[in-house]
C-alpha cells in the first residue's frame, strides 16, 4: 500500500516539475526572446498615392509565430503564420473534415427516415378506415331550435330602444353641467395659484441674488485653492524627482522600441521650387532619427514627382519593458506622487 502511494506521489511530483519547467521556459522566452518587426513601402513615379505598395511583419519565437500585413492597390490584407504555414491552410483542413462528417451524418439520417415513412403510410390508411366506420355508426341527432313569435320580439326591441335613447339624453345633459362646473373651478384655481406664485417669486428675488453671490464667491475660493494646491504639488521636490525619472526611463524605452535599421531612397519634386526647398529642410531635421540612412534627392524641374522605397527593422525585448515597469513601480517618489494624487480631495478639504 505504501509503495503504491509513493508511486502516485512520485508521478504527481514529476508532472508538477514538468509543468513548472514549461512555465519557466515560457517566461524566459517572453523576457529574452525579442519581438521583431519590419516594414517596407515603395512607390513608383507613374503610380498614384493610393497605389503605394506596403508590407509589414511582426514575429516572435524566431519567426515561429508571425503576423503579416499587406497593402496593394489600396486594399489591405492580413495573414497569421505558424512555423511559416499560413493559418488559412489549417482552417481549410478543418473545414474539409467538418464537411465529410456532416455528409456522413446526413446519409445516416436519410437511411433512418425510409422505414419510418413506410410505417407512417400504413398507419394513415388504418386511421382512414376507422374514421369511415365511425361516420357510419354515429346517428343523426340534431337539436331542433324552439320557435318564437315574430311580433312579440319586435315589440320588445322597440321598447328597449326607446329606454336607451331616454337614458342617453339624460346622461348627456348631466355630463355637460358637470364639465362646465369643473372648468369654472379649474380656472379659478389656476388664477389663485398664479397670483400666489407671482407674489412668492417677487418676495424671493433678494434672497436668490444673495445666494448666487455667495455661491460665486465660494467657487472662486475653491478654484484659487485648487490652483495653489496644483502649484505646490508640481513644485514639490519628490514630484520633480518622479517626473525626471519618468522622462529618463521613457527616453530609454523609446530608443529601445525605435527601429535599429532604416534604409531607403526618396526622390521628390514640386511645381513650386520654394515648396521643394521647404520640404527638404523639414526632411533634414529627421537625420538624427535615421542617421542619414535614407538618401533624399530633390528635383527642381517644376513638376510634382514622388518615388522611392523605404525599409526598416527593429526588435523589442520583454526584459526592457519589465525593467522599466519595475523601476517606476518601486520608486519612492512615484509612490508618493500616486498617494498624494489619490488623496487630493482630502488635502483640499484640510486646506479649506
Amino acid at each position: 500500500m505504501l509503495h503504491i502511494l509513493w508511486l502516485i506521489i512520485k508521478w504527481i511530483l514529476i508532472l508538477l516539475g514538468i509543468l513548472a519547467g514549461l512555465i519557466l521556459l515560457l517566461l524566459l522566452l517572453l523576457l529574452f526572446c525579442p519581438v521583431r518587426y519590419k516594414g517596407k513601402a515603395a512607390k513608383e513615379r507613374s503610380a498614384g498615392i493610393r497605389e503605394v505598395e506596403a508590407s509589414g511583419e511582426v514575429s516572435w519565437l524566431f519567426h515561429g509565430i508571425a503576423v503579416r500585413v499587406f497593402l496593394r492597390n489600396g486594399s489591405p490584407a492580413m495573414d497569421f503564420y505558424i512555423v511559416g504555414i499560413p493559418l488559412s491552410k489549417f482552417k481549410g483542413v478543418f473545414r474539409r473534415k467538418k464537411i465529410k462528417s456532416s455528409a456522413n451524418t446526413a446519409e445516416k439520417k436519410e437511411k433512418k427516415k425510409v422505414p419510418s415513412e413506410s410505417r407512417k403510410h400504413g398507419n394513415s390508411r388504418e386511421d382512414e378506415q376507422k374514421q369511415k366506420v365511425k361516420i357510419i355508426k354515429e346517428p343523426d341527432n340534431f337539436p331542433v331550435p324552439p320557435q318564437e313569435s315574430q311580433e312579440s320580439e319586435k315589440i320588445r326591441e322597440i321598447a328597449k330602444d326607446e329606454e336607451k335613447e331616454f337614458s342617453s339624453e339624460e346622461q348627456h345633459s348631466k355630463n355637460k353641467i358637470i364639465s362646465l362646473i369643473s372648468e369654472i373651478a379649474g380656472k379659478i384655481k389656476k388664477a389663485v395659484l398664479s397670483t400666489l406664485t407671482a407674489v412668492q417669486s417677487f418676495l424671493g428675488i433678494p434672497s436668490k441674488i444673495f445666494k448666487k453671490i455667495r455661491n460665486l464667491t465660494l467657487t472662486i475660493k475653491k478654484f484659487c485653492g485648487k490652483i495653489n494646491w496644483y502649484k505646490e504639488f508640481i513644485n514639490h521636490a519628490q514630484t520633480r524627482a518622479a517626473l525626471s525619472l519618468v522622462w529618463k526611463d521613457g527616453k530609454k524605452l523609446v530608443r529601445h522600441v525605435l527601429p535599429t535599421r532604416i534604409t531607403g531612397k526618396i526622390t521628390f519634386g514640386c511645381e513650386d521650387p520654394s515648396i521643394t526647398g521647404t520640404v527638404l529642410a523639414v526632411l533634414g531635421m529627421t537625420i538624427p532619427f535615421h542617421k542619414n540612412a535614407i538618401a533624399v534627392t530633390p528635383l527642381f524641374d517644376s513638376e510634382n514627382v514622388l518615388e522611392g522605397e523605404v525599409m526598416l527593422k527593429g526588435r523589442i525585448y520583454g526584459i526592457m519593458l519589465l525593467k522599466t515597469a519595475a523601476e517606476l513601480y518601486f520608486n519612492k517618489h512615484i509612490k508618493y506622487v500616486i498617494h498624494r494624487w489619490r488623496h487630493k480631495e482630502v488635502n483640499h478639504g484640510e486646506r479649506e
